[in-house]
């Protein structure tokens, strides 16, 4: 029964071509009788010029504003065709052409079927009906005189009759296969969506390093906190509420920010709302603005603060210096952060004891981030700098392509029995609203 119907819009989107053909054709006839008027020669000429004319009035129907839409909807609801077809929003030459093309066709095929229906299949009955009846009833035709000419003038009408009268299908079903490649996007079309996919493809790459680094840095700061905890259980209680607390807030902000990914994943949200809540929990876990120092500088901010602390508390031996200038722009600070969370997660993890001397300054506009720690004895060579030392990881190598996103540098590697990393970035300032 599907199919039936589906032959039957196609038949029906045949009809309504012939229909708009027929009108053209009306048009341009009358209009070539009114202007030869009684002049042989001007009638001839008409004749001649009618075809090609009726041709580019049929392609210039392709360049009206909305012709290409119907056709596109026409060609994928009536004529069922399957593959991509395309309304472009900036159409190009090729757009308006291949319209133009699909009109001329659309209307010359249903101009084809329509003559074929009104005129050759009436015809073919009439010719059947005067040779079985042994005479002339007005077709134009000559009856044979004998038995075996008459059958054979009935048999070829029959043909002509069927074909008159089933080529609707086989246009139809053409057509339709033809839909994809004329209306469908052109080579250019296939370069921007191919663009678009890489682009968006590049942005969920880049979503989901953010939530490597985010994700890994509140799990960083759970485990120390917790080693933290089970650490000074006995000796310091307060310590210990203290860490659970940092737990607790670490791992609310983590919830929320991997909720702000989700949503971004399934453009819930805008990302410039995802971006404000960021910056909203960043400025709650910050506790407000940091202090100055004496050097014209600025104090870490808290985030920086607890990290440090953490990993102190967790028994790193950490030496940190830290200045960062005034004014230093809030993503600058939030990819600092991240940046020294897995440097020192590295250093907590592979290290072998003894201090950890973190240094993160300004100087000639960079901001220069130093991190150097021992090795353990039986750590494996990490070979070149490119190599995270995570296992299975992708620490360094997510660091290093944060650092070429803002403009700057990631050397790591061993230095003898130490493993130094040098962060290097463009100094980032807020400006003015």
């Amino acid at each position: 029964m599907e199919s039936v119907r589906r032959q039957g819009r196609r038949f029906a989107w045949l009809m309504a071509g012939a229909a708009i053909g027929l009108a053209v054709v009306l048009l341009v006839v009358v209009c070539a009788v009114l202007l030869a008027g009684d002049g042989t020669d001007g009638r001839a000429a008409g004749a001649v010029l009618l075809v090609p004319v009726c041709l580019l009035l049929g392609a210039a129907l392709g360049l009206v504003p909305g012709v290409r839409e119907l056709e596109v909807t026409g060609a994928r609801s009536m004529l069922g065709a399957d593959g991509d077809l395309l309304v472009p929003r900036r159409p190009r030459l090729a757009h308006h052409l291949a319209s133009c093309a699909w009109v001329v066709l659309h209307l010359t095929a249903g101009l084809l079927v329509a003559v074929l229906l009104l005129t050759f299949l009436p015809s073919a009955v009439l010719v059947i009906v005067e040779n079985l009846a042994g005479r002339s009833l007005g077709s134009g035709v000559p009856v044979p005189a004998g038995a075996a000419g008459r059958a054979a003038a009935v048999v070829l009408a029959v043909l002509v009759g069927a074909v008159s009268a089933l080529l609707w299908w086989p246009t139809g079903v053409l057509l339709a296969r033809l839909a994809p490649r004329m209306l469908g996007p052109t080579t250019h079309d296939r370069l921007e969506l191919a663009q678009q996919r890489v682009a968006r493809e590049a942005e969920r790459t880049r979503i989901a390093r953010e939530l490597h680094d985010g994700i890994g840095h509140a799990l960083t700061i759970v485990s120390v906190q917790a080693a933290a905890a089970r650490r000074l259980r006995h000796r310091d209680p307060h310590a210990v509420a203290q860490a659970l607390e940092a737990i607790e807030i670490t791992a609310r902000d983590a919830t929320g920010e991997l909720d702000d990914v989700l949503a971004l994943l399934r453009e819930e949200e805008r990302t410039a709302a995802v971006a404000d809540g960021r910056s909203r929990r960043r400025d709650r876990a910050a506790g407000g603005s940091p202090a100055p120092l004496a050097d014209g500088g600025t104090a870490p901010p808290a985030a920086l603060e607890q990290l440090l602390a953490a990993h102190r508390a967790s028994g790193m031996d950490l030496r940190a210096r830290v200045v960062l200038p005034e004014g230093l722009a809030e993503l600058q600070r939030s990819q600092l952060l991240r940046c020294v969370s897995e440097l020192l997660s590295n250093a907590h993890r592979h290290g072998a004891s003894g201090p950890v001397d973190l240094t993160l300054t300004s100087e000639d506009g960079w901001l220069r981030l130093r991190v150097r720690n021992a090795l353990r004895p039986d750590a494996a060579d990490p070979g070149d700098a490119g190599a995270p030392l995570t296992t299975g990881g992708r620490g360094l190598a997510g660091l290093r392509e944060r650092a070429e996103l803002l403009g700057g540098t990631l050397r790591a590697g061993p230095d003898g029995r130490h493993w130094s990393a040098h962060l290097d970035l463009p100094l980032l300032r807020e400006g003015p609203p």
